[in-house]
């Protein structure tokens, strides 16, 4: 049986990704660059490779109660070992947890793609159509009033995400700057005079943007996040092997239990 694929290939003098030998990236490329190269096909530009280190960075950790972190640590707890318990983190992320950067980057892309075929550019306007789009109650494949728009809002930065805030100007600074972010930021605008309150920019709608603009797919954007988060769970699971108590991490936030199944029932009586 023969499989194509395009990422890497292996013969007798060694392994090639994207046809670069793994051996020259290993010596002269940075993981950085690595990860961007395989995840878009292309050598990024220094520039591109900066933004790339910097959006990995940012997804590394944050917090022990991030829930894929508190779902890693709480599987270490229970004395599994490093790969399982990573393992369980990872496979926490999902849309409620490190999917808000890939429904974002969907929507952006959505949203642009439709201001090139209508001939509309002004950010503004695409906002304003999108919102249309993702909230309007009864219209099919709509959200309703009350849905969340992916990227925006944060429980704890309510005025602004400062990773956000550093990614952008990292981005404006390096030229890489594009209309998917010109888009998030007037939806910022839009949803906060919509709302009635104060909507940030964080950084998954943040990454969501840059991403988009390096010209990223929106079905890459969560690859980012599970690779930055990758090396956060790893150093959280090791500390949690090392100096936690068997089962403590479990017990530290136990779950009130009420049943609401049948009552009393006796088997015989089916």
């Amino acid at each position: 049986m023969t499989m194509e694929t395009a990422i890497s290939s292996g013969t007798d003098e060694g392994v090639a990704l994207s046809g670069f030998a793994i051996t020259d990236l290993m010596q002269n490329a940075s993981f950085a660059e690595c990860v961007f190269l395989l995840l878009s096909g292309r050598k990024p530009s220094p520039a591109q490779a900066k933004l790339t280190d910097a959006i990995l960075v940012g997804c590394a950790d944050h917090g022990i109660n991030a829930p894929s972190t508190h779902v890693a640590r709480a599987s270490a707890s229970c004395g599994v070992p490093l790969a399982t318990a990573v393992g369980a983190g990872i496979a926490s992320i999902g849309t409620n947890h490190g999917g808000a950067g890939e429904a974002c980057a969907r929507l952006l892309q959505q949203g642009v793609h439709q201001g090139v075929l209508s001939g509309h550019a002004d950010p503004a306007a695409i906002a304003d159509r999108l919102l249309d789009q993702f909230f309007g109650v009864g219209a099919e494949g709509a959200a309703g009033a009350g849905a969340h728009f992916p990227g925006f809002g944060h429980r704890v930065y309510k005025e602004a995400d400062p990773r956000a805030v550093r990614l952008l100007r990292m981005a404006e600074e390096l030229g890489l700057s594009g209309e998917h972010v010109a888009l998030a930021k007037a939806l910022e605008r839009r949803l906060e005079e919509r709302k009635g309150k104060r909507l940030v920019l964080n950084v998954d709608g943040a990454q969501a943007a840059l991403l988009s603009d390096l010209g990223l797919g929106w079905n890459r954007v969560q690859a980012f996040f599970i690779v930055g988060r990758s090396l956060g769970l790893c150093a959280q699971v090791i500390e949690e092997i090392e100096s936690g108590k068997p089962l403590a991490y479990v017990k530290a936030a136990p779950v009130q239990e009420r049943y609401v199944g049948p009552g009393d029932r006796d088997w015989r009586l089916g």
